[in-house]
Order: structure tokens, then sequence, then C-alpha cells
């Protein structure tokens, strides 16, 4: 018999006020007479920029824009928006847009003329989102030149603020009708580690892991753009698999090898992280020792992630094991999602530490924003501790949510190495 799913209830119009309303104080607080929200177009996961989605719940790749009290006029991308819109419509679906603040034309010039029809004077005070760093892919901000530029041409005297850090700061602290979403991401997201688990066997390939944690995600409901997948004995990358990107047969897993993992799992566009890692049979040591670092520094990331502290305090304490320990990591050991935000590199030796770096023109280690936000209850954190020892590399952890007086862990398998069934 096919189980039964307890999915959320769609978010709420009352939930689309508070989030209306949230727009509202920042143009209040920050002296805007509007504010304009960019939104990255679809299928652009993982971490794509869909801050549009936060006000408009529905399809991503709009352009929203807050003036006064009025309604936010939704600029979108291409008339399949509305027509999906009109089928929703004829369904009865819950909406937070009306027919009436719903455009087509997501261009610099045309937003630019949609703000003159709304009113908006030429020495206006705009604030934008979408212009600030957004880590890990957004460095220059996610919005085109042409799109601004196209607005600066015809308001040349208007005052342009970013205005990200403000929204992120509000946003970040999530509702119970949010957390309820992000609670059903991490049911998903666990069945999907599990899902890679049982799968890690001799002779499979890196496709059919792939193929098995997508297909449970979809099962349940849920959304996931992409995976982060390697394997082998040594192993010591990080991204999507080789064979998706490179003209190369998918890898075929052998006894003694690890296999690394990064799972996205999404429902309502509210997403959890899950770092699967899955050791097939007798695994070499250092990656038994990496393990026991990496969740080492996971236990300490949950014990203070907690009301009061600051992000980069807890970031401090989370590396310790790992630099006591003498090993090297390759990606964040900690970072915001639901939004996106701060990010924990921490200070302990990357990839360039290997021999290999010698080679390398240039490898600049990434940048860690966000050190001084001060965490709040019901704020999401991704935790991903890392640990290698020469080409052995180890990463594990899940999805925490930032608790009274310590972190409420929403999921377990993957926060420990996993052992494949043979």
């Amino acid at each position: 018999m096919k189980e039964k799913l307890m999915i959320p209830a769609s978010f709420s119009l009352q939930e689309r006020d508070r989030r209306w309303q949230l727009a509202r104080d920042i143009m209040k607080d920050n002296q805007l007479d509007t504010l304009i929200v960019y939104g990255d177009r679809e299928s652009a996961a993982p971490a794509p920029f869909c801050i549009d989605h936060y006000f408009t719940n529905d399809r991503l790749g709009s352009v929203v824009i807050f003036h006064e009290n009025q309604k936010p006029l939704i600029v979108t991308f291409a008339p399949m928006m509305i027509a999906d819109h009109m089928q929703a419509k004829l369904r009865g679906d819950l909406q937070w847009i009306d027919e009436d603040n719903l455009v087509v034309g997501k261009t610099g010039r045309n937003i630019a003329q949609l703000l003159k029809e709304m009113g908006i004077q030429q020495n206006a005070h705009i604030g934008v989102i979408g212009l600030e760093p957004y880590p890990p892919f957004y460095f220059d901000g996610a919005m085109p030149f042409n799109t601004l530029n196209g607005i600066k041409e015809v308001f040349p005297h208007a005052r342009f603020s970013c205005v990200y850090r403000d929204f992120f700061k509000r946003a970040s602290v999530k509702s119970e009708e949010e957390l309820q979403h992000v609670r059903y991401a991490a049911t998903i997201g666990e069945a999907m580690s599990e899902a890679m688990r049982v799968t890690t066997k001799p002779g499979a390939t890196e496709a059919d892991l792939a193929a098995a944690i997508t297909a449970t995600c979809l099962s349940r409901g849920g959304f996931t753009a992409e995976i982060l997948l390697g394997s082998g004995s040594e192993y010591i990358g990080w991204g999507p698999p080789a064979w998706q990107y490179r003209s190369q047969a998918p890898r075929e897993i052998q006894m003694g090898d690890i296999v690394l993992s990064e799972i996205f799992a999404l429902y309502g566009m509210y997403e959890t992280q899950h770092q699967a890692a899955v050791a097939v049979g007798k695994v070499h040591e250092n990656l038994e020792k990496a393990a026991l670092v990496a969740r080492e520094c996971y236990e300490i990331g949950v014990d203070y992630l907690k009301e009061g502290i600051t992000f980069g305090e807890v970031v401090d304490l989370m590396e310790k094991p790992l630099l006591k320990s003498g090993g090297w990591h390759v990606h964040p050991l900690i970072h915001s999602i639901n939004p996106y935000g701060p990010i924990g590199f921490g200070t302990a030796p990357g990839i360039e530490s290997l021999p290999l770096a010698s080679r390398y023109k240039q490898i600049e280690r990434l940048p860690n924003p966000g050190r001084e936000l001060v965490l709040q209850e019901g704020m999401t954190f991704a935790f991903e501790p890392n640990c290698g020892f020469g080409y052995h590399l180890c990463n594990l952890g899940g999805t925490v949510v930032v608790g009274k007086n310590r972190g409420i862990e929403l999921n377990s398998n993957s926060t420990q190495l996993m052992r494949a069934d043979l």
C-alpha cells in the first residue's frame, strides 16, 4: 500500500499579508519610495536567487515592485506564467496574485515605464533586492547590468539603495507556516539520503544513485534540481558529478569507496540540505578519522546554534576540532538557508594545502560574510562539516533550526557516516 504523505497545508493569505507588510516595513525603515525585488530565472538551482517567490508564492522569475500601500506589481518574464495563472484560476487554487497586478515584460526599460505609471518621481529613493553579493554563486549580485541600467536611464536622478541585508534579518526568522514546510522538506531529504544508502553497492553507478535519490524526492511531492555527488577510494572534489558536465560515463561504485553527496530537498521552495556520505565496505582509515572529526564539528554546532550568539561565534566553535586535527576542508562548515546569507568557511586550511595546488596559478579562499549576525529562534541553517586528510575527504550534516537553548535537528541519518548494505 502506498505511503500516505502528511503534506503541509498551502500558505495562507495571512502568511502573504505578513510578508507584504515586511516589505512595507523595509520601505518605511529605509525611507524608500519604492522597493524592487529581483528574481532570477527558474531552473537556476541549487541556491537560486528567488526572493520574488517569497512575495508571490508562485512561479519563479519575476520582478516584484512595492509602492506605498498598493498591492505589489509582479513583472514576469513571459506570457506562459499568465497562462499558468489562468489555469490555477480555473482549478480554484489559492493564489496570492490577482490578475490586475501581474504583467509581462521583465526588462529594465519596461520596468522603468511601469514605475513612471505608478507615479514614481525622478528623484525617488528606490530600494533594490538583487544587487548585493549572494553566496555561493552571485558574488556580484543577481540582477543583470542591463536590467538595472535600463531603469537608471529613465530615472537618472533617483537614488538606489541595496536592502537585501535588511530583508534577510527579517525574513530569516521563519513563521510556523514556513517551519512546517521546512520540516516536511527535511523528511523528504531524510528519505532521499536513505535511498542513496540502499542503492550504493559495488556495480551500481553514480547515475543509479542520482536516479534513486531524485525519484524518492519527486514521489513525495518534493523538488530537487541538482545533486552534488562524487565517489572513490580517494575523493577530494565538490560539485555535481563529472558525467553531468563532461562527456564521460558515470563512475561505477567499488568496494572500499566512499560516496559523498549534498542532497537538496525542497517543498514549496523551502529547502533543507543533507550531506549524505556512504562507506562501501572497509574504507581507508583516514576516511574514518575524517568522519569522526566532522561529526564532532557537527555536535558542537548543534549545541551552540541558539538565540543570542553570533554566527561568527558558531563558526569559530565548530571548526575547533578541524583545526586541532590538522585536516583541511573543501566547502563551508555551515551556512544559512531560507534564504541564503551568512556562510562559514572558517580559517582552517582548504585545497590550497594539497600538493597539487602548487601547479595552479591562483587559488583564492571565499569570503565569510555574516559573522556579525545575531541568531534568533526560527532561523534555518545547513550544517555541512567536512574534513580531509591527504586525498581522503568526508563530509556529513543536515538542516538545523536555531532554538532557544540549542539547535533543533531536523534529520539524523546523514549526520553520521552511513554504511552500505553489502
